[in-house]
């Protein structure tokens, strides 16, 4: 154990802090609970129970007391909470060496007079029978004599003795900011809230607009300020994809490349298990390497400071030039532009994805021909992606579709060699699986075969939005049937033992459309190292490069694994009914979002020159299972009482019949009421509302024999006798478009009539004449 230089450990976190932006702060689910955990099992500091809002947290203590404190704290505290690993470094040795004896009395004595000779003498034999550094020991001789260096107060024999430099670090106000101490010594103590803390940070409005983040004249501290940036903005996994290991010489030392095609800077990071000293970083009479590292997965990666300007002719030298031209190559948001004088590192102007998360990522938009039901898939991918159109692709379907293979493709063994033909749907697939893998992970034992994949963070990841126009041209059951059954399969985790184990946010899993063996069965017969064998081909053919290391790693994955549906693929049918198309199973429709466009998506023709209203932006799901942790949050039902009320008052009517609701339909219901977030009653009813327009009367079709249940009357007539009950805040009147804002005046609330009412009295009209249906 090595300790550190707390004077300059203390000045790196007050300065880190004062960098900070400030800006709302969401907190990860994973965070929430183990913190709960964590109160549960240790009450610390009297602190008994935890409460929490999107922005804010209550904390009760076990006299009754509240502290209201906003998230943002949370990641002071975090912070903070590295520089507390240190003191208690210093601290636990303290206490080692004077174990026994009156630490209060030695304590002080040791601030007030100094180190006597007795004293250093019995400090120095306890590190050298540790085999601590020379500088370790001076590092604890200002600990204990120097408490101005790093920020203390108390002394430090005292439980409390930390608050003052974390205060200090953080430039709080004692009086109203102390639980940011008592919360980073939580978390200093207590790993598993560190590791689960990775807060969500949401831009301001000044954020989202290009900014300027680091400006400095000197390349090697330009290049150390960028990286650290990295590091500290949980971007590091990103970054590292880029690079290769490599062995240095004869003195056995491993270094990092960053390499992109040809372009390469030469030794970017020194490798270690361990900390280095400045000796260790010293090459002939200067330090090479700066001597503060990067930390990843415990790992010491410390930054070569041997950089020059636009001399790329160098092979092995670390020219800043070829180092922008890579990092604005793996970066999105951020870029650098740099002269030979100034080096800029700016903040681009982003898309939001924070959009409404549907429920279900599979929607059919019903409605008669020329409503704009294309271009509102066209519209949602654009204003999704910053105004273009990468994440868009139109596939028409073609009436003799009638299997799988015809949307996502088939393997041809004509020519001299078997060959994949793919499809444009696979292709789009392809893309939104890239849009979301930052990293493959690999098996370290063995073959070394990749086995898990990480993304980046959610609110970096946007939509894929798939239209298959006229998408009852042909059968659905059948050309569509991979994609139904597997869309069922998928699923996503936020356990907290889980993603601790895994270091991730968030995890997504889901079965392969199409299998790895049969990707791999192409190459039966050829080379390993060929590199025209039909895997390779394909992997090119669906727009994978091959020569970058992260789409490689990739496509490696496919192989071993198949192609599942990615999460951020949302697949939007457009639909007419008339003599030319086919209806629909209650499979598609149990498995779908159905939509009749002219009532969800009005076309009003006195706003076609000058619209007042728009529609709001959707994005995919995050959620496959409710559990009531996530009405937490629900405002208008916590404990999703109102939401099993509701689902069972309508599925009395209905059981017994062949419109008869299961586990599925409440599923997704309570999704429907987490991702609205109804902070009132009749926001929760506008909720109810849209599920039953989705999910409930699309399945209700017939004559009055079929729609007839046991007590004699048509289920039509004891749905509108039920809901006029249960819908009693908005049957009668108007209710919140939850899909529709004002134009220019977000705040505003757009109403619409109660939709599923208007759509009984319809449906029970055309059963008057014989038959009903759902559909427009």
């Amino acid at each position: 154990m090595a300790l550190i230089d707390l004077n300059q450990k203390f000045k790196e976190i007050k300065e880190a802090v004062e960098k900070v932006r400030f800006s709302d702060v969401k907190l990860p689910e994973s965070f929430k609970a183990e913190y709960e955990k964590y109160l549960s099992e240790n009450k610390a500091n009297g602190y008994a129970k935890v409460e929490w809002t999107t922005f804010s947290t209550k904390i009760t203590t076990s006299t009754g007391k509240a502290i209201f404190i906003t998230n943002f704290w949370f990641y002071i505290a975090s912070e903070l909470s590295n520089y507390l690993d240190s003191l208690s470094q210093q601290k636990e040795i303290f206490c080692k060496i004077y174990k026994g004896d009156d630490l209060q009395n030695i304590a002080d004595s040791l601030r007030k007079e100094g180190i006597p000779d007795d004293e250093k003498r019995k400090i120095r034999e306890y590190f050298l029978s540790n085999e601590l550094s020379e500088d370790s020991l001076k590092y604890f001789f200002s600990f204990v004599s120097d408490y101005k260096s790093w920020g203390g107060g108390k002394t430090i024999d005292r439980n409390d003795y930390y608050v003052s430099p974390l205060l200090q670090a953080g430039n709080l106000l004692a009086e109203t900011q102390s639980a940011i101490a008592e919360i980073a010594k939580q978390m200093s103590e207590y790993p598993s809230l560190k590791s689960s803390f990775k807060p969500i940070f949401l831009p301001s409005k000044k954020d989202e607009s290009e900014g300027v983040l680091i400006t400095l004249s000197n390349i090697r501290n330009f290049v150390r300020e960028v990286l650290s940036y990295i590091f500290k903005n949980d971007l590091s996994s990103q970054f590292l994809c880029y690079t290769k290991e490599v062995q240095g010489g004869s003195n056995g030392r491993k270094y990092l490349d960053l390499v992109s095609g040809v372009r390469k800077i030469h030794k970017l990071f020194l490798l270690s298990d361990r900390p280095l000293s400045s000796e260790d970083l010293t090459s002939g009479r200067a330090e090479r390497y700066f001597n503060e590292p990067f930390i990843d997965n415990s790992k010491y990666l410390y930054l070569s400071n041997q950089w020059a300007y636009n001399n790329i002719e160098v092979s092995t030298s670390r020219d800043l030039v070829v180092f922008a031209s890579i990092f604005n190559e793996i970066f999105d948001h951020l870029k650098i532009e740099s002269t030979k004088d100034i080096s800029t590192l700016i903040h681009l102007k982003e898309a939001s994805i924070a959009f409404l998360p549907l429920s279900k990522p599979f929607l059919l938009l019903a409605g008669i021909s020329g409503t704009g039901k294309t271009r509102f898939v066209r519209e949602q991918a654009k204003i999704s992606n910053n105004g273009t159109e990468d994440n868009y692709c139109l596939v028409p379907v073609r009436p003799d579709w009638h299997e799988p293979s015809d949307l996502l493709g088939y393997v041809s063994r004509l020519g001299n060699k078997p060959e994949y033909v793919a499809t444009d749907v696979l292709r789009f697939i392809v893309q939104a699986w890239k849009e979301i893998i930052i990293e493959i992970e690999r098996d370290k034992t063995g073959k070394g075969l990749p086995f898990d994949w990480r993304g980046k963070a959610l609110h970096k990841i946007k939509p894929f939005w798939l239209c298959l126009d006229e998408m009852n041209l042909a059968p659905v059951e059948q050309y569509f049937s991979d994609y139904l059954s597997i869309l069922e399969t998928r699923s996503w985790s936020y356990d907290s033992e889980r993603l601790e184990a895994s270091d991730r946010d968030y995890i997504y899993e889901c079965d392969p459309l199409i299998k790895g063996e049969l990707f791999r069965s192409l190459d039966k017969g050829f080379d390993e190292g060929d590199t025209n064998k039909p895997s390779n081909l394909l992997a090119e053919n669906l727009g994978l490069n091959l020569g970058v290391d992260l789409e490689r790693d990739i496509w490696c994955y496919f192989l071993q694994h198949g192609i599942a549906i990615p999460f951020n693929l949302i697949v939007a049918g457009t639909v007419n009914m008339d003599e030319t198309t086919h209806g629909f199973s209650r499979k598609v429709i149990d498995r779908a979002l159905s939509f009749d466009f002219g009532e969800f998506f009005p076309n009003e023709i006195d706003e076609f020159f000058q619209p007042t209203v728009k529609s709001k932006t959707l994005s995919y799901p995050v959620y496959s299972q409710a559990t009531i942790a996530l009405f937490k949050d629900v405002e208008a039902d916590k404990d999703a009482g109102k939401t099993k009320t509701f689902f069972n008052a309508i599925n009395d009517v209905l059981k017994n019949t062949p419109f008869e609701l299961a586990y599925r339909a409440f599923n997704e219901l309570c999704l429907s009421v987490i991702s609205f977030s109804p902070t009132d009653e009749v926001e929760l009813a506008a909720v109810f509302d849209d599920f039953l327009m989705c999910k409930v009367l699309p399945r209700i079709e017939g004559d009055e024999d079929k729609l007839t249940s046991e007590p004699g009357d048509n289920v039509l007539a004891q749905l509108s006798t039920v809901l006029e009950t249960e819908l009693a805040s908005i049957w009668q009147t108007t209710r919140p478009d939850l899909l529709r804002g004002k134009l220019d005046k977000p705040e505003e609330v757009v109403t619409t009539p109660c939709r599923s009412r208007q759509k009984i009295e319809r449906m029970q009209r055309q059963l008057n004449n014989g038959f009903t249906s759902f559909w427009p």
